[in-house]
């Protein structure tokens, strides 16, 4: 009978083969490195924290001393909203929190601990009554200062009077009682006149619109009209003394024709120069 006998090629095969399998003398098999990346590891100082923006239940949500928070099976969620509270809303929800979990047999062991909970609501509780009666305490002192504040400006103009007679109004005399002095009046020279005078029409029957520009440092104006009349001189007629820029003529008869002026009152002669006069038709 033949007997096939292994060649040298697959003999070298096989030694190659083995080779892959088993580890070399003194040492450990290595593997092929791999391409796939290895998952990033998140420590647990990295998971968000719970605070009063969020609830029980939120996935991976963790208390400050990293234990997780407790699945809740029934799905409900604690809705506490405690930045919209104002303090002593704040204080009687946590008071009326407290006493329903007294003696609470569905919560056996309350995190943070009701010694805790208590000692930190009982310290808010303190600090909010100290601020109560400090409050009270300045609207009581704020009402007395207003009081004696109006007390004393009283007796300061009446000294401020006293000094001014005593002194005769002598500047050095008053000058060493340390109170200042006004500043003497300034002669005001002669004012110019109002310019830009103009007369308008109106939506109403025998009513005309006076208007002029204002002259710095006067006292008021005076504005006088009078009717046109062909071959007569004019008859100047006082229609307005104030201190606004504009006037309302009412009652003029339609169809008939007037002229306005304007003086700036003030100065050193009491009354400008009269504006150029202004013709305008009632209508």
């Amino acid at each position: 009978m033949k007997t096939n006998h292994p060649s040298s090629s697959d003999e070298a095969a096989k030694g190659v083969r083995r080779s892959s399998r088993q580890p070399a003398l003194g040492g450990r098999a290595t593997r092929a490195p791999s391409n796939r990346r290895k998952k990033p590891t998140v420590s647990a100082t990295e998971l968000p924290r719970y605070n009063a923006g969020l609830h029980y239940g939120t996935p991976g949500l963790y208390y400050v001393g990293d234990d997780p928070v407790p699945s809740t099976p029934g799905g409900a969620k604690v809705r506490l909203e405690l930045h919209q509270r104002t303090d002593p809303a704040l204080a009687a929800f946590a008071e009326a929190h407290v006493k329903a979990m007294e003696n609470n047999a569905n919560f056996p062991s309350p995190m943070p601990p009701p010694p805790i909970f208590s000692a930190s609501l009982a310290a808010f509780e303190a600090i909010i009554s100290e601020m109560e009666a400090w409050r009270v305490t300045m609207k009581n002192l704020t009402e007395q200062r207003d009081v004696l504040r109006a007390n004393l400006i009283a007796y300061f103009n009446q000294r401020g009077q006293y000094v001014e007679m005593a002194s005769n109004g002598d500047p050095d005399i008053i000058a060493t009682s340390a109170l200042p002095m006004r500043r003497a009046p300034v002669p005001v020279g002669q004012l110019l006149w109002p310019e830009n005078l103009r007369v308008e029409q109106t939506q109403f029957t025998g009513v005309l619109l006076v208007r002029w520009n204002a002259v710095s440092k006067a006292r008021g104006y005076v504005l006088q009209c009078g009717e046109v009349v062909e071959g007569e001189p004019r008859v100047w007629q006082q229609v307005y003394v104030g201190g606004k820029f504009t006037s309302e003529q009412k009652n003029l008869v339609p169809g008939k024709t007037y002229e306005f002026r304007v003086a700036a009152l003030g100065g050193k002669d009491g009354q400008s120069n009269w504006s150029p006069a202004v013709a305008r038709m009632a209508a």
